[in-house]
């Protein structure tokens, strides 16, 4: 069976152009991410190098040769930034100084003292050198939802630069016919192999958006746009996780709801857009005054609730207490305004202020609205369990 390089070349220039144009193109690309429009870039780029290669011998040498093997080395600068977020291909100084030199190598060795064996073990080494920064990269990231698909791609990229490796070291052993498109099983087999990583390779990277995007979607689920802290949907679930552990492990858990005293004039003094900086402000500073393992949540509106795991009534109150004085500790600046802020809290302990979610929330509702009635900017403690409910007639 004849091993017929220049087609298996065109071929590429298919495959590599299809993949190419479908990163760039995929309709589900994440906003900001750059990484599957970098790798498309990259595929663009072997494209052109292994269309170059197909015109051996009908173009000039620059072109098949020089031009053709810089091209398909630049593309792994595109694979760098694909897997380095927010890094384009122009900031690998390592990179850019392993295709300078192989350049250089294989213009010297097309002109000057041609020898086809070594421009394919230079070309072939350069390779193997520019794929141990991605693969890196790939391997330092492994966390969060896309591990897996990080792994397997990080293993397509080293599966490429060993299959360069060999070619470099088989090559360099066995030489290479002059005519680069002669049958050589080892040309065709390593070109091959090369292009199949290459391929399973560019699906880890839209394995890897898919995955990063999923996860995004699911934080966006669980936390509130405006303030950046779990929404009411995800506080429920923290808090039904929370009540198994704590029970599990035999110690309190405490809640306090917080609300924002005289909201309803900063909105209508200032205007919604200030009172959305208000929120945010004061969800960043209950934030910073919690303790690590406290959960936090925007319950509606002006309203924040939170979660103490471990807290009995006195360390609730006190824990609370710090937050309301931080707080209230500075007015809140938005552009040239100053606006002095406060908020009011009620608190209630699991097993002794409700024995459930409904009736720890009526303690701490009850607490909250003690601490508004008694003149707001302060902190109440539930009394005894729950108010029962209203009986309907």
């Amino acid at each position: 069976m004849q091993l017929d390089l220049r087609t298996l070349f065109i071929v590429l220039v298919i495959l590599y152009a299809c993949l190419g144009f479908v990163c760039l193109f995929l309709p589900y690309r994440m906003p900001g991410s750059h990484a599957v429009t970098n790798w498309g870039y990259g595929m663009l780029a072997l494209a052109v190098g292994a269309g170059g290669i197909a015109l051996r011998g009908i173009v000039a040498d620059f072109v098949s040769i020089v031009l053709a093997n810089g091209s398909i080395l630049v593309a792994f600068l595109f694979v760098l930034g694909s897997v380095r977020q927010g890094r384009g291909p122009g900031s690998s100084p390592f990179g850019w100084s392993v295709i300078g030199a192989s350049v250089l190598l294989l213009a010297f060795f097309t002109y000057v003292q041609p020898d086809t064996r070594i421009r394919i073990v230079v070309s072939s080494l350069a390779i193997t050198l520019l794929v141990i920064p991605p693969v890196s990269a790939l391997l330092q990231a492994v966390t969060g939802a896309s591990r897996r698909a990080k792994i397997f791609t990080a293993a397509c990229l080293a599966a490429v630069g060993l299959v360069m490796l060999v070619r470099a070291a088989l090559t360099a052993a066995w030489g290479a016919s002059m005519d680069l498109h002669a049958p050589d099983f080892l040309q065709f087999a390593s070109n091959l192999l090369f292009a199949v990583f290459a391929v399973l390779a560019t699906l880890g990277v839209v394995w890897i958006e898919i995955e990063q995007l999923r996860a995004d979607l699911a934080r966006l689920a669980m936390i509130d746009p405006l303030t950046a802290i779990l929404n009411r949907r995800a506080f429920m679930l923290e808090y039904e996780r929370e009540l198994s552990r704590c029970t599990r492990e035999k110690v309190g858990l405490a809640l306090a709801i917080f609300d924002i005293d005289h909201f309803k004039d900063v909105n209508d003094n200032y205007g919604h857009l200030v009172g959305d900086q208000v929120l945010r402000r004061i969800a960043d500073t209950l934030r910073a005054s919690l303790r690590g393992h406290d959960v936090l949540g925007r319950y509606g509106g002006e309203e924040f609730a939170l979660l103490m795991p471990g807290a009995d009534t006195a360390a609730a109150m006190t824990g609370t207490e710090r937050v309301r004085l931080a707080v209230g500790e500075r007015p809140i600046r938005v552009g040239e305004v100053s606006i002095p802020v406060t908020i009011s809290a009620g608190v209630a302990a699991f097993g002794v202020n409700g024995s459930d979610w409904e009736s720890l929330l009526r303690s701490a509702d009850a607490a909250l609205y003690e601490a508004k009635r008694g003149g707001r900017n302060r902190v109440v403690a539930a009394q005894g369990p729950p108010a029962a409910l209203p009986s309907s007639s």
